[in-house]
């Protein structure tokens, strides 16, 4: 753990005055529990029974009105304040690593009335993003956000760490998803962003909530673009010789106007891992699935076939992608690997350009080689310029310790290769810990403005320490 603040006992009794002798909780079950969360190294790290970190309280606000108290209280006494959605992050976003409070935003799960006709919902920042969407389905709408955390991640987490979902390809990411946001600053200042439906009016004041990763503040309520649920959905699949052929049919499908909600490119390691039949005849495999009115997607699905056709790829119907859909929620590749000794798993997601994506994978895969026994890959969150490449991982060592050196230089080859190529080092996943240390390389100057910003926004500096690269 890192250096640690010790909240003086003085302090901590004019935070219960503050706030409410009940919101606060210096029970050490709880604590422990609420101060890891679902990465690699806390993983390990609590398996171990040495926790990266601890915080000294838990506060859990029912109330936007507790956060600005508490928070304002925390600048007054430098307290270090950590906010906690639902603990589903993967890189470390969430440890309170200098102790402090941790606020528990997990009772903040109020839902607004939902307005049908502007197709938007206000809702607590710490609801379950699962849990809100089935509520809305009733309604006939949905959230639009889809990530493999769906039940585990809350929404205010989501906007948090720029999350993004399965379904970007036609629903966007979060950002595409947020319409305002509540916002308490670290001085206990609260702000509520006015964009809805667009605003020239300045910079948008939303991005110091989206993928902040808690540095700026600390996020409420959010209030969310809403879309229909599907009338149809058509799923297809197509068999590649090569990885080209596949990102070139998704490049002019994009070109020519079609937008699946799902694009995912398998290389033949993941293929004969997510299909069968791919065990025995290896390919590259395009999963595609298609949301709309059932003419629109029609179209769309024959156009993009069509392309498949032409570049070489070769139709395999529906079967493929629907076996893709029933098992997308399945972590078990990473949980079967990390929970016993010596065993390890990440996927590591960066974003480049169609013209970067052949190069990067095959130095990806070379550079991964000597550390991890298995390496596959994916490419999905797909853009007009380009798209994200999944790097999954996997290996069996001696210990822990042994595994958590190999994790250790896999990330370093990672980074550097993408780095390398022009490529940026993390599509959705955020920075958190892991990714904290390449922040200088991968925006230059710009990390000095955000200094400045944090600064500006926390003199105190007691948002989230150690994050974001700063």
């Amino acid at each position: 753990m890192e250096h640690l603040t010790q909240i003086p006992s003085d302090a901590l009794a004019q935070l219960r005055d503050a706030v409410g002798e009940q919101a606060v909780s210096t029970d050490a079950g709880q604590i422990r529990e609420l101060s890891k969360d679902s990465s690699v190294r806390s993983k390990k790290a609590e398996a171990a029974d040495r926790p990266l970190a601890a915080a000294q309280v838990v506060f859990t606000p029912r109330s936007t009105e507790q956060v600005s108290a508490v928070l304002s209280w925390a600048s007054t006494h430098g307290v270090p304040v950590v906010a906690r959605g639902l603990g589903s992050g993967v890189v470390g976003s969430g440890l309170p690593v200098r102790g402090g409070v941790l606020l528990d935003l997990a009772e903040l799960t109020e839902v607004g009335e939902v307005d049908v006709v502007n197709r938007t919902v206000t809702v607590g920042a710490g609801i379950n993003l699962g849990d809100l969407d089935t509520q809305l389905r009733e309604q006939g709408l949905s959230v639009g956000h889809y990530p493999q955390s769906l039940y585990l991640a809350s929404v205010g987490g989501c906007v948090a760490m720029r999350g993004s979902g399965t379904f970007s390809s036609l629903y966007g990411n979060i950002e595409d998803r947020v319409g305002e946001l509540e916002i308490v600053l670290p001085t206990g200042v609260v702000v509520q962003t006015r964009s809805l439906p667009r605003a020239s009016t300045g910079p948008d004041l939303r991005q110091l909530g989206i993928g902040s990763e808690g540095m700026f503040g600390v996020i409420t309520k959010v209030t969310l673009k809403l879309v229909p649920v599907p009338a149809a959905q058509r799923f297809a699949a197509v068999r590649y010789a090569g990885f080209e052929g596949a990102l070139e049919t998704v490049r002019r499908a994009l070109i020519a106007g079609v937008r699946p909600a799902v694009v995912r490119i398998y290389d033949p390691t993941e293929a004969s891992a997510k299909h069968a039949r791919f065990a025995q005849d290896a390919g590259w495999l395009l999963v595609l699935v298609f949301d709309g009115d059932e003419r629109l997607i029609a179209t769309q699905e024959e156009i993009m076939l069509d392309l498949a056709t032409s570049l070489g790829g070769e139709s395999l119907g529906p079967e493929p992608a629907v076996h893709w859909e029933q098992r997308r929620f399945n972590w078990s590749w990473f949980t079967d690997a990390v929970d016993h000794e010596g065993g390890i798993a990440e996927a590591i997601e960066v974003t480049a350009t169609w013209s970067e994506l052949p190069g990067l994978y095959e130095r990806l895969k070379k550079a991964v080689s000597p550390h991890m026994q298995e390496f596959m890959a994916h490419v999905s969150h797909v853009y007009d310029q380009g798209a994200a490449l999944y790097t999954i991982v996997r290996g069996e060592y001696a210990d822990d310790a042994a595994a958590l050196a190999a994790y250790d230089a896999t990330w370093e080859a990672v980074m550097a290769e993408t780095l390398a190529c022009g490529a940026r080092i993390s599509h959705h996943h955020g920075i958190g810990l892991e990714r904290a240390r390449w922040m200088t390389e991968e925006l230059g100057s710009g990390l000095d403005l955000l200094r400045d910003l944090q600064k500006t926004v926390d003199p105190a500096g007691i948002m989230n320490p150690g994050k974001l690269g700063l």
